[in-house]
């Protein structure tokens, strides 16, 4: 299964730039948004080329079903291919969306592993988890025939990443405010940067913006002009 990740302005650049570089049609692909483009980011999405041959866990498409029961079936199945063991428990959430209509989120929360299990489904600063959710959505997709929203969650980590973000954002910009000098971060995927911004988006007295490229792209603190 070959897959890209690609940054543009908005999300429909970055869709034509990915399937330009993969010399494929829109109906041959699954699109995934990772980074929507707000918060002074850059949209970031990755596309999938869809080949029904290479994928042993992919069922034949069937109509709707339920995405919550399907998503934790789907889980525990993969997760068993990699003799892991653990407790999946389901969370679904409906939140008003654009227009009107009511947007379905399901968060998986993965329990009960063993410590070595937990950080190798997490991975450095949580790769694999972010590639483990986009192959659980891939394959639940091919079930309900629509993109899900479905989260990953393991040991919580995400909650607890979210949190040290935060008070890493609120402890540079302490310093920014005392030293009247730019801090730079480290390097972080996109979701993070997200959460940096979000977190300091009100604070009048310091801005930020990303610097850099690819992974290697961070985030600056900066004093109010």
């Amino acid at each position: 299964m070959k897959s890209i990740e690609i940054s543009a302005r908005t999300v429909a650049e970055a869709v034509e730039l990915a399937l330009a570089q993969l010399g494929k049609d829109r109906d041959e692909v699954a699109i995934a948004v990772l980074e929507a483009g707000e918060a002074g980011e850059e949209a970031l999405v990755r596309v999938a080329v869809v080949d029904e041959d290479d994928d042993e866990f992919a069922p034949a498409a069937e109509s709707p079903a339920d995405v919550q029961e399907i998503a934790r079936q789907t889980l525990d199945d993969l997760l068993t291919r990699m003799h892991i063991h653990a407790y999946i428990t389901p969370v679904l959430v409906r939140v008003p969306g654009q227009k009107g209509n009511i947007e379905e989120t399901v968060t998986l929360h993965v329990e009960g592993a063993d410590e070595e299990a937990m950080g190798l489904l997490i991975g450095r600063r949580g790769e694999t988890l972010r590639s483990l959710q986009f192959l659980l959505n891939l394959l639940v997709s091919r079930r309900v025939q629509k993109w899900p929203q479905v989260v990953v969650d393991v040991g919580n980590y995400r909650q607890r990443r979210q949190e040290s973000l935060e008070g890493l954002a609120r402890r540079m910009a302490d310093r920014v405010r005392q030293s009247g000098r730019p801090i730079m971060l480290e390097p972080m995927a996109a979701y993070e940067r997200r959460i940096v911004h979000l977190a300091l988006r009100g604070d009048q007295s310091i801005y930020t913006e990303s610097s850099g490229e690819g992974e290697n792209r961070k985030i600056v603190i900066y004093p109010a002009r």
